[in-house]
């Protein structure tokens, strides 16, 4: 079997580092579309709650309202608004682009945890590759990516809680860590981990309804699988997550605005099991279809990134940690369709399939499937060597990897720079123009205001009579008595 030189190391390793230096300049990319974020839609009516109140208060009164379906029972989504509004009149182009910025050192944190927990011998320089590349593709395949990500509104709703999550996915993987190296854990830190629960669960129903099938899963793979003295804090971990989740939906549920919804509506938990499972597997046929070449290559990156890395020295596997990758193989994909089906529920419930926006947990669960995918077809076909000539096989993978891990997220990159970044700058100054008319206009006196209408291709402008809803938040938001919005004659 041929050895890896000093020179192989170095170049994988270099190669590795012009990957990550790409994906960064992606994700910077991505982060720097948020600037161009401006109110659009329900943000109108979400920062007059605010300016009108406190965060606590819009929160409290919006949960108790019974007016659906402008009542809510998320209870996290005003308090997130607070936060952000409390950054100031440009709060917008600095919250986005700080959600970009966090989802990607969640995604980061999340694999090297990953990794730790489970004793893998990488390096940190790969735990920082795979997490840009996870999170890089789940932007790149995100089924709506303004609505998602760029518009508050429905951020706060289908993005925050994930990034969110993943911090609080990595903290509980530390702590479990922590405890298989013999360290205790205080108490707080499992009360810690409640309330952030009940915080993230409080964003919407699809992460809570998922992380309410993953835990016990995870529960039972612990109970009957770890052999080690953490075995119990591990599992108190756990249900410290469990339990914040299943209060935070309890709330939710208990909540006015679920009472007034359910009116309209007959449960049939079988119909909504069946319809959810049928949905899910309509999106990930649907997704294959739309999607083959980024699918296709967010499983063969870490498929050739593990290979390269099998290529050095080491034990081979045993019969048993074959078993193992095999059984998880199969039982993965079966996984994500179960987890996938448990976040599309509650649109099920309330609206039937999902809509755009709200299937990104969705993608996000189908990419770290393919991902592990990819990495443990690897492992496996790491442990065959090339007989004949296995320096030039090695070669041409390598050169397959730089074309790929490289080419791709700069092509994305370049695209991005050339096609979203004049469209997102254009709605931007648009917006801007608007903005400043109506600051003038109100600095000379004016009480009812006459403005340009924008565009409702990608979220709702306001409209052209003052009694609409979103002119009557604007209107609060402004300081003005009445806006309106008409078409600018050509």
């Amino acid at each position: 079997m041929r050895r890896a030189s000093n020179f192989d190391i170095i170049f994988f390793r270099s190669i590795l580092g012009i990957s990550v230096l790409v994906l960064l300049i992606a994700a910077g990319l991505y982060a720097y579309l948020g600037t161009f974020s401006r109110y659009g839609g329900d943000d109108y009516c979400e920062a007059a709650q605010i300016r009108t109140s406190s965060p606590l208060a819009a929160a409290f009164n919006r949960y108790f309202s019974e007016y659906w379906p402008r009542a809510t029972m998320r209870y996290s989504n005003l308090l997130f608004v607070g936060l952000s509004e409390s950054l100031g009149r440009y709060n917008m182009q600095i919250t986005m682009p700080l959600m970009v910025l966090l989802w990607f050192a969640g995604c980061v944190w999340s694999f090297h945890e990953l990794r730790m927990l489970l004793r893998v011998n990488w390096s940190l320089g790969i735990d920082l590759f795979l997490g840009l590349t996870f999170g890089f593709f789940c932007l790149r395949q995100a089924p709506d990516l303004f609505q998602t990500v760029y518009w508050r509104s429905a951020m706060m709703t289908h993005f925050a809680p994930l990034v969110f999550g993943l911090f609080l996915f990595a903290f509980v993987m530390w702590q479990a860590r922590r405890a298989s190296e013999n360290k205790s854990i205080s108490l707080l830190i499992y009360i810690l981990i409640f309330a952030a629960t009940i915080v993230i669960a409080g964003f919407s129903e699809p992460p809570t309804t998922t992380m309410l099938t993953v835990i016990p899963l995870l529960m039972i793979a612990v109970w009957f699988l770890e052999k080690s003295p953490a075995k119990r804090i591990h599992l108190v971990l756990l249900a410290s997550v469990l339990a914040g989740a299943f209060l935070g939906l309890l709330a939710m549920l208990l909540s006015p605005a679920t009472a007034s919804a359910a009116q309209e509506k007959t449960l049939n938990i079988v119909s909504l099991l069946t319809t959810s499972f049928l949905y899910s597997y309509q999106f990930i046929v649907d997704s294959l279809k739309t999607q083959p070449l980024p699918i296709f290559v967010t499983l063969l990156i870490p498929l050739i990134l593990v290979w390269l890395y099998e290529q050095t020295p080491s034990a081979p596997l045993s019969s048993e940690q074959r078993r193992i990758i095999v059984i998880t193989l199969i039982v993965a994909p079966i996984l994500a369709w179960v987890l996938i089906s448990a976040g599309f529920s509650p649109s099920v419930y309330g609206q039937s399939f999902p809509v755009e926006r709200a299937r990104y947990l969705a993608r996000a669960l189908l990419i770290a499937v393919f991902m592990l995918e990819g990495a443990l077809i690897g492992l496996l076909l790491g442990q065959y060597r090339f007989q004949r000539n296995p320096s030039l096989a090695q070669s041409v993978v390598t050169i397959l990897f730089v074309v790929i891990a490289i080419g791709y997220p700069l092509r994305t990159a370049a695209n991005m720079f050339t096609i979203d970044l004049p469209q997102y700058r254009t709605r931007a100054e648009k917006w801007d123009v608007r903005d400043a008319q109506i600051r003038a206009m109100k600095s000379e006196g004016a009480r009812d205001l006459v403005v340009p209408f924008l565009s409702k291709e990608i979220i709702q402008d306001l409209g052209d009579h003052s009694g609409y809803r979103l002119n009557r938040c604007a209107s609060v938001l402004y300081g003005v008595d009445s806006i309106l919005a008409l078409p600018i004659k050509k």
